[in-house]
Order: structure tokens, then C-alpha cells, then sequence
């Protein structure tokens, strides 16, 4: 055999051995590594992100720990689904918005005028629910899995100039979007859609490059926008959650009590993360909101009828991005 021969079959043998080929060698503690961009000033958010790693690395002690990377300190928002994908990180945390243009199933999670609230989002779309099952089946047709999904509250309409009262109000209007569904609510709505990461919302509405933003709540005491803002309009104009990703490949490989440490982590960010939101969103949130004198606009009975009369076709929009029996499934599953 060749010396040449002999160096790659000793690599290949410290690969593995040293618990690089999916799994964990023998009695060896398994480090993986969690990247997301989110920054800790989203106190809402930030610590469903917090008490899943320290669910792991309290209960995994010898078996498996995370090292976190918050911040965008290792991936950038628009890198995180590429550096999972590469090998960069081995979970991420991410906007279910931001992976929609790879995984149009996630969608289900965007819908305007879907669930009823928050609570409703939530209680749907947790660990061992149907609609997390399926939108797992086909999530691993792309080698993806989600390990859990943190719900948030809706998605209003925030803007500096001009208060949103009806939907023709939006007409000639530029929003900022962060991902596909909020561009097609936009877009039907008669306003030109702008895709910006939230880390650059602020100065956009500062300088007038757009007249406002699609978002959860969070958002805005997150990036400071509350110093900007004059307006939010109220209403089910989309939702979003925030889940744990790993490649399926990888997933797969792992020990089941690694996977059951993991599991167990995600259901504690289900449930303690989205209870920290609420909470958050209720006694610090909306009285800073209040405080900075953003008008809030509770659109008249007749109004909301149309905002989501209008907002129904993108459903079926949405229906087109995913097999007819997934899409028909998942939508019956969410209004049930």
C-alpha cells in the first residue's frame, strides 16, 4: 500500500473516531455548535434561544454541550441556513420568514388572518403536534429538521408618516419585509415591498428609504424603533416563530439520548420561551411603545373584514409552493 493510501485511511480513522462522521465516539462528549444572529437587547425572544442551550448543557453534562454564537458573532442572518447547510454550525436558530425561500412549507407558520392570536399560533405548531409533524416530513426532504418552534405574537403594520386605517392607505407606500409572505401581504395589500434585515430598519425609516415595516411587536424596543415610529395598525397580517434547525443527515446520526436531550430542550423553549414573550410584550413592551407615543389603530370591524378579505389569496399563493395534499393538510390542521 502506498504511502499516500496509508495517510488518508489513518484521516478517515481520526474522522470518525473522534466523533465527526454524525455520531459521538464512545464515551466522548459531543460539542455542537449553535449560531444565530438574534442579539440579547430582544429580551423577548433572547432567552427561549438561552434556555435551550442551557437545558442542553445542564442536562447533557458527558454526553453533549453547545457552544452558542449569538449576535451574528459567527453567521450573519442571511448566512445562517448556508453555514448550517456547510458544516459551519451544527444547529441554528433562525426566523421561520428568513428559511421560507428554502423551505416554502414554513409558510404555514406566515399566513395572515391563519390563527386566531398567539396562543392559538402556538398551541399548534409545538413539538408532537400534527402540523410540527408534517412540517417536519417535509422539511426532511431538503435535510432539514426543526427541533422546536418558539411562537410569537402577530405581525402588524408600523410606519412613521402615515397612519394605516384601511387597506387603501398602504397604496404607494414602501414597507420593509423579511421574508416571502410578508412580501405577497404587502403586495396585495397596494404597498411596494422592501426586503431589509432588521439590524438595518432603523436607519432606513430615519433617512425615509421606506415608510415603514411588517413585524412582530419584539421588533421594535429589539432594534430602538420606537424612537421613529408615529404609527401601528393592529391586525393578523402574519406571524412568525423561531425554531432550532439541523441538517436531517446529521439529526439522524446522533444517539437517541442525545436526541432526547435535544427534544426535551425544544419542548422548554416552547413552552418557558413563548410564556417569557408574552409576559416581556405585556409588562415592558407596550408601555414603552405607549410611552414613546405610537398611536395604535384598531381598524373598524368593517375594515379588518376587508384587510383580510384582501390578504385570503395569498393562501392561495402560498398553496402553489407546496404539494396540493401537503398545502391542503397543513391549512386544514392550522384552522381546525
Amino acid at each position: 500500500m502506498s504511502l499516500k493510501k496509508i495517510f488518508c485511511c489513518a484521516f478517515l480513522t481520526f474522522f470518525f473516531l473522534a466523533g465527526f462522521g454524525g455520531s459521538p465516539a464512545a464515551g466522548k462528549e459531543l460539542k455542537l455548535i449553535l449560531a444565530d444572529y438574534l442579539p440579547p437587547s430582544y429580551d423577548d425572544y433572547f432567552p427561549a434561544n438561552q434556555i435551550f442551550v442551557d437545558y442542553v448543557n445542564k442536562h447533557g453534562k458527558g454526553k453533549v454541550q453547545i457552544d452558542f454564537f449569538h449576535s451574528g458573532k459567527l453567521l450573519q442572518a442571511k448566512e445562517l441556513m448556508p453555514g448550517l447547510l456547510q458544516g459551519t454550525a451544527d444547529i441554528i436558530i433562525d426566523t421561520d420568514s428568513y428559511v421560507m425561500g428554502t423551505a416554502p412549507i414554513l409558510g404555514i407558520m406566515e399566513l395572515p388572518y391563519l390563527y386566531k392570536d398567539e396562543f392559538d399560533f402556538s398551541r399548534k405548531t409545538r413539538i408532537g403536534t400534527p402540523l410540527f409533524s408534517l412540517i417536519n416530513q417535509e422539511l426532511a426532504k431538503q435535510n432539514l429538521i426543526i427541533l422546536a418552534s418558539c411562537a410569537s405574537t402577530p405581525e402588524y403594520i408600523w410606519t412613521v408618516n402615515k397612519p394605516i386605517k384601511a387597506v387603501e392607505d398602504l397604496k404607494g407606500l414602501r414597507i420593509r419585509t423579511a421574508g416571502r409572505v410578508e412580501a405577497e401581504v404587502v403586495k396585495t395589500l397596494g404597498a411596494a415591498s422592501t426586503t431589509l434585515p432588521s439590524a438595518e430598519l432603523y436607519e432606513a425609516l430615519k433617512r425615509g428609504t421606506i415608510d415603514g415595516s411588517i413585524h412582530y411587536t419584539g421588533t421594535v424596543p429589539g432594534r430602538s424603533l420606537q424612537e421613529v415610529y408615529k404609527f401601528v395598525t393592529l391586525g393578523y397580517f402574519g406571524s412568525y416563530g423561531r425554531q432550532p434547525y439541523m441538517r436531517y443527515d446529521r439529526w439522524k446520526a446522533l444517539p437517541k439520548e442525545i436526541k432526547d436531550i435535544l427534544t426535551a430542550a425544544g419542548k422548554a423553549m416552547e413552552e418557558e420561551g413563548f410564556n417569557t414573550l408574552v409576559k416581556v410584550h405585556k409588562e415592558k413592551y407596550w408601555p414603552l411603545i405607549r410611552k414613546a407615543g405610537i398611536k395604535e389603530i384598531n381598524p373598524t370591524p368593517e375594515d379588518t373584514k376587508k384587510f383580510r378579505e384582501t390578504c385570503l389569496p395569498i393562501w392561495d399563493w402560498w398553496k402553489k409552493q407546496v404539494p396540493a395534499d401537503v398545502a391542503a393538510k397543513a391549512i386544514e390542521l392550522a384552522t381546525k
